[in-house]
């Protein structure tokens, strides 16, 4: 997961007022990237080294990049959060997401070390959020699988299980090559487990009897087709006359 980008531009807003805007001169250009780099060197989890591909139409205005370290993330073009830092048409610094589009004016290269300070911290944040969210789910894989125990030995039935951020799939083996599954939200599993046995042993007769079924969405529905509601029906009903 990496930082969102409402988020990086609520930091921006906050950490770069541009009240009073750095201006840098060309010959003041290399200095600056210079002192920046240093000061960015001395925080951990921050790529300092200022390697970034310029665009050539670019090269005029860029100043100097940097990158946040993301180990967290889920891809490999996440793993790290870069920013770029260029001048305007009237030299005034400014620093921009390298793949977003918000920019802010930059004052004082103090202001940058603070705004990446900031995106740290969200960084630490989110990773204490999702071991709090993973610990809830174990939990709850726990409480619904424990319930699922006492079922099986009850009504007989093998399953399995897996989960993901939102919900536990419930597989009971059907036969020896057919299975179903059951989603149970964590949300509000509470309300489910008190029906899962009536659903299993309901499901399992009628696959024992023959019967196969599937839940189809709108995209699966004949083209050709359309619904015969109840309600025709109930209309028909009446109109048709008396013996």
């Amino acid at each position: 997961m990496t930082i969102q980008t409402r988020t990086i531009q609520k930091l921006m807003r906050e950490d770069f007022p541009g009240t009073n805007p750095l201006v840098v001169e060309p010959a003041e250009r290399d200095k600056v990237a210079a002192d920046l780099k240093a000061r960015l060197e001395r925080l951990d989890g921050v790529d300092a080294t200022g390697h970034y591909h310029v665009r050539p139409e670019d090269k005029p205005r860029f100043v100097y990049a940097f990158a946040i370290h993301n180990p967290e993330a889920y891809y490999y073009h996440s793993l790290r959060i870069r920013f770029r830092l260029q001048v305007d048409e009237e030299n005034r610094l400014t620093i921009q997401e390298a793949h977003g589009s918000h920019s802010a004016m930059v004052g004082d290269l103090e202001e940058v070390v603070t705004f990446v300070r900031h995106c740290k911290q969200q960084l630490d944040r989110q990773k204490a959020l999702r071991t709090k969210r993973s610990k809830v789910r174990d939990l709850y894989s726990q409480a619904i699988l424990a319930h699922v125990r006492k079922l099986a030995k009850v009504e007989r039935f093998d399953f399995m299980s897996e989960s993901d951020a939102q919900k536990l799939n419930l597989f009971i083996k059907m036969s020896k090559d057919q299975s179903l599954v059951l989603p149970i939200p964590f949300k509000n599993f509470k309300d489910y487990l008190p029906h899962l046995q009536t659903a299993i042993v309901s499901l399992r007769q009628l696959y024992q009897k023959g019967i196969r079924f599937q839940l189809v969405g709108r995209a699966g529905l004949p083209s050709s087709q359309s619904w015969t509601t109840h309600q025709s029906l109930a209309k028909e009903d009446k109109k048709e006359p008396l013996p």
